[in-house]
C-alpha cells in the first residue's frame, strides 16, 4: 500500500487528486482563514508504546519510494522518480532481484503507479494500481520473464474514482474511493462496477456525500486469512471492518478520537472539500496479518511538519474487531509499511536521510483480553 510521498508532483495523477487526497490543491484564503491552526502532532504516549529499532535492508536503486507490499518472500516497492516504476527484493536479506516498468500508457507501463498488493492465491504475482490510468496490472516477480511480455490488465469502469482496489476472490474487487453514494465500489473480474457498499462516513450530514468522501479517504487492507478488509482513515484515526459482501462488521479508534476538519465549498463542477494548515494526518498507510492490522500513524497537522505530515513514526496495531491492541514507535519517519504474513517483520520505506527500505522485528501480539 502506499502513502502520498513528497517531492516533485510529475504525474498527472497527482494533478487530478491532490486537493481529494490530500486535500489541498484549490483551498481558498477564506477558507484557510476561517479553520484554526491546532497543535503540530499527536504522537503515542510514551508508557503504552513499544520501541522498535530498525536496520536498513536495502537502498539499491531508489529515488522516491512511495508504497511497498509483501508477496512470497519478496518486497515490492513503487518509486516516484527512478528509472524504473517497480523493485523487487528479497526479503530475507534485502537483495534487489529485478526492476522493470517503464513510464507510459502502453502495456507493462505506467503513468500513476498508486498502489501495489499481492495476488491472491499465487506465488509468483501481484497487482498493480495505476490512479492516472485506472487500470489494475499483474506482474510476474519471479522468472525470466518477470516484468516482460503481454501483461494482464483490468480497466476499472466506474462513475467515480477507484483510490486503493483489491482482489477479494478470483471474481471481484473491491475498492475504497470516490463513488458518491457508498463507502466501497464492488467491481467484477473485468472490471466493471456492480454495486457500492458501506455508508460514508461523517456526521456532517449537510456535506455531499463526495465531499465527506474526500474528508473521510482511507487505504483499504485485506485479511490474507479471511474474508475481511479494513479501512485505516487517512485524516482521522478510524478503522472500519467489512465482510466480504460489504457489510460493515467491525469499528475501533485510535487513542485520540479526532476526525477530519473541513468545510463545504463551491468548486468549479459542484461541491468540493475545503481545508486549512490544521487539517490533521492519521492513517497514512496500513498492513495486515490473518489476526492483526497494522496502521501506520502521522498525528501531524500540515502547520506543524510542512512537507513532513504524511510521514509517521508510529504504528497502532488492532485486531480485527477494530479493537486497538497496541502502539509501536518506529526508529524514522516512514512513509508506506507491508508485513509478512506470519507476523515477524514488518517493512517500510522512507526518504531521508537517503531512500531506503527498512526492516523492524515485531514483538509478540498481545493476548486477548
Amino acid at each position: 500500500m502506499r502513502g502520498i510521498p513528497r517531492g516533485p508532483e510529475s504525474w498527472a495523477a497527482r494533478a487530478l487528486l491532490a486537493c481529494a487526497l490530500l486535500a489541498a490543491a484549490g483551498c481558498s484564503e477564506e477558507t484557510r482563514a476561517r479553520l484554526d491552526a491546532g497543535p503540530p502532532a499527536l504522537e503515542g504516549r510514551p508508557a503504552d508504546t513499544t520501541p522498535l529499532r530498525g536496520t536498513v535492508l536495502s537502498r539499491a536503486g531508489l529515488a522516491i519510494p512511495s508504497a511497498i507490499s509483501y508477496a512470497a518472500g519478496r518486497l515490492v516497492v513503487l518509486d516516484d522518480a527512478s528509472d524504473s516504476v517497480v523493485h523487487v527484493f528479497r526479503a530475507a536479506d534485502g537483495a534487489r532481484l529485478r526492476e522493470f516498468g517503464r513510464r507510459g500508457a502502453g502495456p507493462g507501463e505506467f503513468k500513476g503507479a498508486w498502489s501495489v498488493a499481492p495476488a491472491p492465491g499465487e506465488t509468483d504475482g501481484a497487482w498493480i494500481y495505476d490512479l492516472g490510468l485506472r487500470r489494475m496490472t499483474h506482474v510476474a516477480l519471479a522468472g525470466a520473464a518477470a516484468g516482460q511480455g503481454a501483461p494482464e490488465i483490468v480497466r476499472l469502469d466506474a462513475p467515480g474514482t477507484p483510490t486503493g482496489p483489491l482482489w477479494t476472490d478470483a471474481a471481484t474487487i473491491v475498492s475504497p474511493g470516490f463513488f458518491g453514494d457508498g463507502r466501497l465500489a464492488v467491481f467484477d473480474a473485468r472490471g466493471r462496477m456492480v454495486r457500492t457498499a458501506g455508508a460514508v462516513p461523517g456526521t456532517d450530514r449537510e456535506a455531499p456525500a463526495l465531499v465527506r468522501q474526500e474528508a473521510f479517504v482511507a487505504t483499504m487492507v485485506r485479511n490474507p486469512a479471511r474474508p475481511l478488509l479494513a479501512l485505516v482513515t487517512r485524516h482521522a484515526d478510524r478503522v472500519e471492518v467489512y465482510g466480504a459482501d460489504g457489510a460493515r462488521v467491525g469499528a475501533g479508534r485510535g487513542p485520540f478520537g479526532f476526525d477530519p476538519r473541513y468545510v463545504t465549498e463551491a468548486g468549479a463542477r459542484g461541491p468540493v472539500m475545503g481545508s486549512g494548515d490544521d487539517l490533521r494526518f492519521g492513517y497514512v498507510d496500513a498492513a495486515a496479518t490473518g489476526d492483526r492490522v497494522f496502521a501506520l500513524f502521522s498525528g501531524r497537522t500540515r502547520a506543524g511538519y510542512r512537507g513532513a505530515a504524511p510521514f509517521g513514526r508510529y504504528v497502532h496495531v488492532f485486531d480485527w474487531t477494530g479493537r486497538l491492541r497496541s502502539v509501536l514507535r518506529l526508529d524514522a519517519d516512514v512513509l508506506a509499511i507491508a508485513v509478512d504474513p506470519d507476523g515477524t517483520h514488518l517493512y517500510a520505506v522512507r526518504h531521508d536521510p537517503t531512500p531506503a527500505v527498512l526492516r523492524y522485528p515485531l514483538p509478540a501480539p498481545p493476548a486477548p483480553r
